[in-house]
Formats: C-alpha cells, structure tokens, sequence
C-alpha cells in the first residue's frame, strides 16, 4: 500500500541521501552531481506556498517523494521520484503518482503536468500509463506533458 504525507524538515536528511544517488539525480534536469546540504534546504526552504512536498510511504516506510507545485496555476506540476532504487519497477511510482493527482483534483483543478527529460526512458512510460500526452518541448532536452484529471 502506498500513501503520501506531508514531508517536514525531519525528512530533508533522508530527502538528500535519496537525491544524491546518480541514478536518482539523472532524472533532473539540473543537478549534475551530489547536493550540498545548502542546497538541499534553500530548495525546500525556498519553495513558496503554492507548492508541496509529500513523502511517499511504501508499507511502513519512506521510499521516495512527490512535490506539486504551481497550486495557484489551472495546472499544477507533479513531480516525482522513488529515492530506494532497490525498489524500482514495482509501481510505486506509479500508485504514488495516482494518489498526487486524485489530491490535486480534490483542491478542484482539472489538469496537471510535468517536465521529463526526453532521455529518462521509465519516467516517461510510467507518465504515459497515466494518461499523460506529450505537449510539447519545455527546455531544451526536456518535454512537457499534460492530462485531464
């Protein structure tokens, strides 16, 4: 089972491991190397109350992230990553994606989106079992998609 709260500050030292692993980090679109850990908190910190961050539970424990951002936009951003890679390919992604959009259509939006790198592979082929359709280009090496919720 599969569920999502709100991550804290109590959760950043765990945040960072997770996103200073290189198979986590190549699937953003500018880190290039480990964090700092002044990074790692002017991110979280820096974040204004349009956006989000819940910590994605797989049975008991914290397994990966989910941020949705542009709350104030008619639609928000989703993204997303599973920082325990051992557990890649099990659909905890993909069930964690599924629960951010059924709370992004609770707060009464009808469309969400998020930005790829067109050379992350699993990421795009979990987004497009979702419903997702590519929209087009965001930056440069990177695509944007979209779905009605």
């Amino acid at each position: 089972m599969i569920l999502l709260r709100f991550a804290t500050e109590a959760d950043l030292p765990l945040m960072l491991a997770w996103r200073s692993q290189e198979k986590v980090y190549q699937g953003f679109y500018t880190q290039r190397e480990p964090l700092k850990w002044e990074e790692h908190i002017h991110w979280f910190k820096g974040r204004n109350q349009d956006w989000v961050t819940f910590i994605i539970i797989y049975e008991t424990r914290p397994v990966g992230v989910v941020v949705i951002g542009q709350l104030d936009h008619w639609s928000p951003e989703i993204g997303y990553y599973v920082g325990e890679v051992s557990l890649w390919g099990k659909g905890i992604g993909k069930e964690a994606v599924k629960s951010a959009l059924s709370w992004i259509k609770s707060g009464g939006k009808e469309y969400a989106h998020t930005t790829i790198l067109d050379n992350n592979k699993r990421s795009i082929s979990l987004i497009k079992s979702l419903g997702f359709k590519k929209f087009g280009k965001a930056r440069e090496g990177e695509s944007w998609y979209q779905r009605k919720l």
